[in-house]
């Protein structure tokens, strides 16, 4: 077992300061934007080992570490993204590598699947929303709108994003701000339209508040959790969560963002035949008195536990991710033990013994299938 730290992002859309109570990386407290912990041995954020010196990618094999688990809070919209399937992500990160000239869009050569579970309420958008009410919304905007609500209602929905994304800045400065308001005119619920409020003041004249328009909106409850599987394109918008996923970092964009948006690479990642999949965890009572939420969609390569106020255990033979999300956590493996203080998790080896956490707060162990 390693005990790890998070890695810390700071990107724009982070929560002011939002992640100081999970932090154990022994930096200086700041007022910053907080994004992402990051606990995994990713390149791009490579866990700190607590109880020694270097981090968990110089510890161990990475490809020993096929999980990736993030402690996210967002204060703002991310980007309207998508991430690619495997096929698209190797052949497109493959020449990425081997010819300079090209832009470096992707991270890594896997694909990128996940799950988010929330800790406290999270705004997503995720998935496309019913057809007939995308066109409706965008016929109220009216303007150059109203070509692409044509397009969805034939069914060429990437022809339609393509439509939006044309759309001149200059027509785009009246056409944004009309978004809500025609959301609640064709009938979305009040959180949908608040969400589209947001999107819209945070991000004015962005073509991209038109194509969230196009989305489908969630509020998960504590507890909840939404799969999005590699080509479903999403946008979170505001909360705090535990993401788990593949151990990569690749994302496409199509908007609300101030980093490159790639149409081309982002649609064809786009699968209009798959759909994000929320999720209860249907919470039962563990042994010991507290609550267990199991997290386990067909056919995801990887499987989430939840544990409230409880005790569960995880077999060997699968790479498993410990986190303290809330108060303490007790770990024992093999005869070995850890405490783990909120904000720190233990990376657990496939090859390494079944592992038993215990919680007076809130854990979350993931596991790699």
């Amino acid at each position: 077992m390693f005990r790890i730290a998070g890695f810390l992002q700071n990107y724009a859309w982070g929560i002011p300061g939002g992640l100081e109570a999970w932090r154990s990386d022994g930096g200086a407290a700041t007022d910053a934007a907080q994004a992402e912990l990051w606990f995994g041995a990713h390149v791009n954020g490579p866990s700190a080992l607590i109880d020694g010196a270097g981090t968990l990618r110089e510890g161990v094999d990475p490809g020993d570490v096929p999980l990736l688990v993030k402690l996210l809070a967002a204060a703002r919209p991310l980007s309207i993204q998508i991430h690619p399937p495997t096929a698209q992500a190797q052949r497109q990160f493959a020449a990425q590598e081997n010819d300079a000239s090209l832009p470096k869009l992707l991270a890594d050569s896997m694909a990128k699947t996940e799950m988010l579970i929330a800790v406290r309420p999270f705004s997503v958008l995720q998935g496309l929303r019913d057809p007939k009410l995308a066109a409706t919304i965008l016929r109220i905007v009216g303007g150059s709108a109203q070509s692409a609500a044509g397009h969805i209602a034939s069914g060429e929905i990437k022809t339609a994003i393509r439509h939006l994304l044309a759309i001149d800045d200059s027509e785009l400065r009246f056409l944004t701000p009309a978004v809500p308001g025609a959301a609640a005119a064709a009938g979305v619920d009040e959180a949908g339209v608040a969400a589209l409020t947001q999107v819209a003041k945070d991000y004015p004249g962005d073509a991209g508040v038109l194509v969230a328009a196009l989305l489908d909106h969630q509020v998960l409850e504590i507890g909840q959790a939404v799969y999005v599987p590699a080509g479903v394109v999403h946008a979170y918008v505001s909360g705090v969560g535990v993401e788990v996923m593949t151990a990569s970092d690749n994302v496409l964009r199509l908007g609300l963002t101030p980093k490159t948006i790639a149409i081309d690479e982002a649609l064809e990642a786009l699968d209009t035949r798959l759909n994000p999949e929320p999720m209860s965890g249907d919470p039962r009572p563990s042994t010991d008195g507290g609550v267990i939420r199991h997290f386990a969609p067909d056919g995801a390569p990887f499987a989430v536990e939840t544990i409230t106020g409880g005790t569960h255990s995880s077999p060997t033979g699968a790479y498993r991710l410990v986190l303290a999300v809330a108060g303490t956590v007790d770990i024992e493996c093999a005869g070995a033990r850890l405490v783990l203080r909120q904000g720190e998790a233990a990376a657990v080896l496939s090859e390494e013994a079944e592992v038993t956490a215990s919680t007076d707060g809130l854990a979350a162990i993931a596991r790699a299938t």
